[in-house]
Formats: C-alpha cells, sequence, structure tokens
C-alpha cells in the first residue's frame, strides 16, 4: 500500500485530526452497510450472501466489458472505443480495511473522500458514517463528503439503490431505538455525511470537466489499484508476480520486492488533478513523484475478504 500526497502544500497535515474509529462503531456502520448490500447479516433486508452479491456484480462487470460501449455523453471513457478487459477487474476491501487505512493516513476535518473504482458503493458508504457524531466544531462530519466513480454504469446504479436502502434503514433503525435510548443510530442517521456516485473514468481528467472538477474537490482518495494494474503499470517486478493472492502490501522501495514494477503512468497522470495537499492511498501500486506525488509511508495490510 502507497500512501501520498500531492507535496505541494504540506502544511495541510496541520488541520485538526479525527480521533480513531472505535471498535463499536466500525462493528455497527459495517453491520448497516452489510444489511444495505443484501449480505446476509440477518436483517430482513438481507436477502443474499455476499457471495451471491460478488457473483452478480462480476458478471455486471464482464457483461459491460463484453457489450457496453463508453459514449462521449456517458463516461467519457476512451473516445467511444471499448474498455480495455483488463481494466476490469472485479475486486473490493472491507470497512475494517478502510477504517485502518483512514486512521493510519489521519482524517480531517473537512475532507471530501474520493472512492477511485467505486463498485458496489460500500466503502463510500461506510466512510460517510464513520465519522458521524455530534462533537464535531463546525461540521456535522468529518468527512464532509463521500463520493464514488465508477466506469460500469450497472454498478453505479447498484450503488445508489444500495445508498437508499442504508436511508431507509436508517430511518427505521433511528425510529425504533429512540424508544430503547439507543442514540448512536440516530447520531449516524443526522450527521452522515453526503453521499454522491458518479458514472465516469476517472482517466479522463484531463479532458472531462466533471472528472477535472472532482478531483480538484477531493482532499481523500482511495483507489484499489490491484484492479487496474493490468490496464495501467508497466512491466510487473519478477517478485511482484508472486504475491499471494488476496493482499494488499506495500513494501519498501529498497527491498527486492517493492512495487517500483507496479508503477500506474496512466492513473498518476490523472490523479495529477487533485488539488494542493490531497492525500491518495494507492492499494498495490504506485504513483510517480513527477506528477507531483509523494511517497509518504507504506503500510502492510493482508485483507483475504479480497
Amino acid at each position: 500500500m502507497m500512501i501520498s500526497h500531492n507535496a505541494a502544500l504540506i502544511s495541510a497535515l496541520t488541520l485538526a485530526l479525527a480521533p480513531e474509529i472505535q471498535p463499536s462503531r466500525l462493528a455497527r456502520v459495517s453491520t448497516l452497510v452489510s444489511s444495505a448490500l443484501g449480505d446476509g447479516t440477518g436483517n430482513s433486508v438481507a436477502t443474499s450472501t455476499s457471495t451471491d452479491r460478488y457473483t452478480r456484480v462480476r458478471s455486471a462487470v464482464a457483461e459491460f466489458g463484453r457489450h457496453e460501449v463508453l459514449s462521449e455523453s456517458g463516461a467519457h471513457g476512451n473516445g467511444g472505443g471499448r474498455t480495455p478487459p483488463n481494466e476490469l477487474v472485479y475486486g473490493e476491501l472491507s470497512l475494517p480495511v478502510l477504517a485502518t487505512i483512514l486512521d493510519a493516513v489521519g482524517v480531517q476535518e473537512g475532507d471530501v473522500f474520493l472512492d477511485i473504482g467505486s463498485g458496489d458503493g460500500a466503502l463510500v458508504l461506510g466512510a460517510s458514517l464513520l465519522y458521524a457524531q455530534s462533537n464535531c466544531r463546525d461540521c456535522k462530519n468529518v468527512i464532509k463528503k463521500a463520493v464514488g466513480v465508477e466506469i460500469v454504469p450497472g454498478l453505479v446504479d447498484r450503488s445508489k439503490r444500495h445508498a437508499q436502502t442504508l436511508d431507509g434503514l436508517l430511518d427505521e433503525m433511528a425510529t425504533a431505538s429512540s424508544e430503547a435510548a439507543d442514540g448512536v443510530i440516530t447520531e449516524l442517521r443526522n450527521h452522515q455525511s453526503e453521499v454522491e456516485f458518479l458514472l465516469g473514468d476517472i482517466h479522463s481528467a484531463g479532458s472531462d470537466e466533471r472528472m477535472s472538477s472532482l478531483l480538484a474537490d477531493t482532499t481523500l482518495a482511495v483507489c484499489f489499484a490491484t484492479t487496474w494494474s493490468a490496464g495501467n503499470a508497466k512491466k510487473n517486478h519478477p517478485e511482484e508476480s508472486k504475491q499471494t493472492k488476496g493482499t494488499a502490501t506495500q513494501r519498501s522501495p529498497t527491498s527486492g520486492t517493492s512495487l517500483q514494477g507496479r508503477k500506474l503512468p496512466k492513473l498518476s497522470r490523472a490523479l495529477s488533478k487533485l488539488g494542493q495537499g490531497a492525500r491518495v492511498v494507492i492499494i498495490d501500486g504506485k504513483l510517480n513523484e513527477s506528477d507531483g506525488f509523494d511517497w509518504q509511508g507504506d503500510l502492510r495490510i493482508t485483507c483475504p475478504d479480497t
């Protein structure tokens, strides 16, 4: 995992940091998001297991790769040509992994969170709730807005439905919990970040004003680059091919198994549109310092759920 930020404004790191996410809050948010996605948590809204959901999502991605053509009026992909199949691999991170990442980076008041390649929307929905609190000094949530950008139309539609389901769950549970004096759900409902899901190709930020504006507003971005590496990277370092499936790791540049061979020049150029001081977490990939990024550190996370 690579943690980097646009080095032009390091002083941004002096902003007030959010406290670390408490295990009880993480557990509650994870349950809510799983229920909204239909991952079988015992709630009546859960109608399938996560395995079933992954199967449907991956089928939608494969279908899009076979038949969908990106138009200039739609996702602004590559001038109306088909998206390369090797850029349409689907994978997910869990909310506990996201929480570890956010705590490591340090969430700041007023952050705008962006999940690049947001898939089914789980990380965006989780980010909108993890820092919902009533004691934020000047805001209802440390994360002001949580945004997902995704190139597959079917996944954007699914994400929007999941967001509506989550809203319904929060309303229903807040009403029930008020009678039981459980203020946590009410707090989550009242202080959730604004959520938005966008259809688009982040690679088009140089020519698509929507994507360029999105990046300019973003202060904290996460990208699970394992799903992008085939279409972005130069030839992989020989050692990188030995990585265990399901493990997202960033090693020291001085080690024999560094991610120097997993640089993502195409993505790096697009993300250079991020504003000064923005932080970017790239999982299983590396951006180019020549695009204005400064490698701030690395974090090893094993995530068998991906």
